[in-house]
C-alpha cells in the first residue's frame, strides 16, 4: 500500500526523532555519584613514668640582710612536674667555746609557692626536710581516638597539660648572729665583727612524669612499657637576689 506524502513525511521525522535521541543516549554520560569519604581512625596510647631528679642551690645569708631569691624549676613541654621537696643543709661557721658554744647564729628559712608557705628555723646547724609541695595531679595513662588527619600526638600532650612543666618558688633566708654588738668586752664585739652570717645548701628533690605514646594497629593492645626517654631535661635558675 502506498503511503501518502504527508505519512512518509512523519515516518521521515520520526526517524530522524530517533536518530537524534540515539546520539543524545550515547553521547550523554550522567555524572557519577559522590562516594563519601571514609575517615580512618586513628588510635593512640599514652603511658607515663615517674621520674626524680635533685639539685643543690647553695649561698650566704648576711646578717640584718634579707635573702631573696626565685628558684624556678622548669621542664620540657609535655612533661608534668607533680612533687618538690625542700632540704635545708647548714653549719655555724663562726662560735666559740669548748664545752659550751657561745655566739650561735640562728638561720629562718621562708619558700612560697603560690601562697603556700613553709617556714624553718633553725640554731647552730641544720640538716633536715624543711618541707614538701604538691604541684600537680599525677597524670593517668590514657588511649586517644580520632578521625583527625592532622592529628599531633605530641601536641596533644602539649596543650592537654599545658603550664604543669614548671613552678616558681620564693625564697627568703635570714641569719641572726648570736655575738652581741652591745658589750664592754672588746674581745666580744671582735668577734661580733668577724661573724658576718652563714652558707646554707637548700637541696631541692622534684618528682615529674615524663609519656611515651604509640600508634595501635587494629585489635593491637597497648603497651605495657615505656620506651627510651631520650629527651628529659631540666634546670634551674634563681633570680631576684637582693
Amino acid at each position: 500500500m502506498a503511503l501518502k506524502k504527508s505519512d512518509k513525511l512523519i515516518a521521515i521525522i520520526g526517524v530522524i526523532i530517533l536518530i537524534i535521541a540515539g546520539i543524545a543516549i550515547f553521547v550523554y554520560s550522567s555524572p557519577e555519584e559522590e562516594v563519601p569519604k571514609v575517615l580512618k581512625e586513628k588510635t593512640i596510647a599514652y603511658t607515663w613514668v615517674s621520674n626524680e631528679e635533685n639539685v643543690t642551690f647553695s649561698d650566704r645569708a648576711v646578717k640584718k640582710q634579707e635573702y631573696t631569691a626565685d628558684i624556678v624549676i622548669d621542664l620540657s613541654d609535655g612533661k608534668v612536674l607533680t612533687g618538690v621537696n625542700f632540704w635545708i643543709n647548714w653549719k655555724d661557721d663562726y662560735t666559740r667555746g669548748l664545752l659550751f658554744r657561745k655566739g650561735e647564729d640562728t638561720l629562718t628559712v621562708k619558700i612560697d609557692y603560690l601562697g603556700d608557705e613553709i617556714d624553718h628555723k633553725s640554731t647552730k646547724k641544720a640538716d633536715t626536710s624543711i618541707g614538701d609541695f604538691m604541684i600537680n595531679d599525677v597524670p593517668m595513662d590514657e588511649i586517644f581516638t580520632t578521625e583527625d588527619e592532622n592529628f599531633d600526638p605530641i601536641e596533644y600532650i602539649n596543650e592537654k597539660y599545658s603550664g604543669e612543666n614548671t613552678a616558681t618558688f620564693n625564697l627568703s633566708v635570714k641569719v641572726v648572729t648570736g655575738e652581741k654588738a652591745l658589750t664592754i668586752r672588746p674581745l666580744k664585739f671582735l668577734n661580733f665583727l668577724r661573724d658576718k652570717g652563714n652558707k646554707f645548701n637548700l637541696i631541692i628533690t622534684y618528682e615529674y612524669y615524663d609519656y611515651d605514646y604509640e600508634e595501635l594497629e587494629d585489635n593491637t593492645p597497648p603497651m605495657s612499657n615505656q620506651g627510651e626517654n631520650g629527651d628529659i631535661y631540666s634546670h634551674l635558675t634563681n633570680t631576684g637576689f637582693k
